[in-house]
């Protein structure tokens, strides 16, 4: 098995938002999923990298805004709107999974993303101590489907060997190929994410981290992540398990700022 630093293509198997496949203003058509969220939480966030288009005359707002965020390498998500009648896109590279479940319903647009529908939003997590010093990054921010790129939506462990960890729990085996961490977008990532070993099994959950070991080598990190670094660990055929575990090795607080598994 295998790790690399991505970036995503934009074209998924199996999507929601069909759209054909020919090129419209130079760029291909891709396929995306369609989520909830709201306008403001987008819109408010200062650590994304947004554009808002006026949607031409007569344009159908899921061909027009789809191909755009296609030719940009750094869109991950467009919503047109007001919902109604729309007349603007907005393109942006915020990290909004399909499972994402909105709170904000009375804002809430229908937006499209082009990330995959996963199983780590929403799974259950355990994890080591979390550093007092920064109480918003907490275990529960790298499941909740929606990252920022805000350092306060991660996780941070203490230093400790014994809390450098944090183990997901589908409560059944499911079948995956992937696993995505996200560091954080920071300098200081090559010290808070820096060999780091992730590690599946179908077992009764272990003693952590001491008995980690136990449980099967998926794939590993083992150099310091550049700023903002996405790390793909890769199988070449399905894995199915239950849990899953990350835990750094380099001596420093673990901070990893979201996850995906599908």
């Amino acid at each position: 098995m295998s790790q690399v630093g991505v970036q995503w293509c934009r074209v998924w198997v199996t999507m929601l938002l069909l759209l054909p496949s020919a090129p419209v203003e130079g760029g291909e058509l891709c396929l995306m999923r369609s989520v909830l969220i709201s306008l403001q939480r987008v819109q408010a966030d200062s650590f994304t990298k947004q554009e808002s288009l006026d949607l031409p005359p007569g344009a159908r707002p899921a061909l027009y805004c789809s191909n755009k965020c296609t030719l940009l390498d750094w869109c991950q998500l467009w919503c047109a709107y007001p919902s109604n009648t729309p007349t603007h896109c907005l393109i942006s590279n915020i990290t909004v999974m399909p499972t994402y479940q909105e709170t904000n319903l009375a804002d809430a647009l229908t937006c499209h993303t082009t990330r995959p529908k996963d199983l780590a939003t929403h799974a259950n997590i355990t994890g080591g101590k979390q550093d007092t010093l920064f109480p918003l990054r907490v275990k529960e921010n790298l499941l909740d489907g929606f990252y920022n790129y805000d350092i306060n939506q991660c996780f941070f462990t203490d230093s400790s060997n014994s809390d450098r960890w944090f183990t997901l729990d589908f409560g059944q085996p499911k079948c995956f190929q992937h696993v995505i961490l996200h560091a954080l977008n920071y300098d200081v990532a090559k010290y808070r994410f820096n060999n780091v070993q992730v590690r599946v099994s179908n077992v009764t959950a272990v003693t952590p981290p001491d008995e980690f070991s136990a449980y099967d080598l998926f794939g590993e990190f083992p150099g310091a992540a550049s700023p903002g670094q996405v790390v793909e660990m890769k199988s070449p055929k399905p894995v199915c398990a239950r849990f899953i575990t990350g835990h750094m090795l380099y001596n420093n607080g673990f901070q990893v700022c979201h996850v995906e598994v599908f």
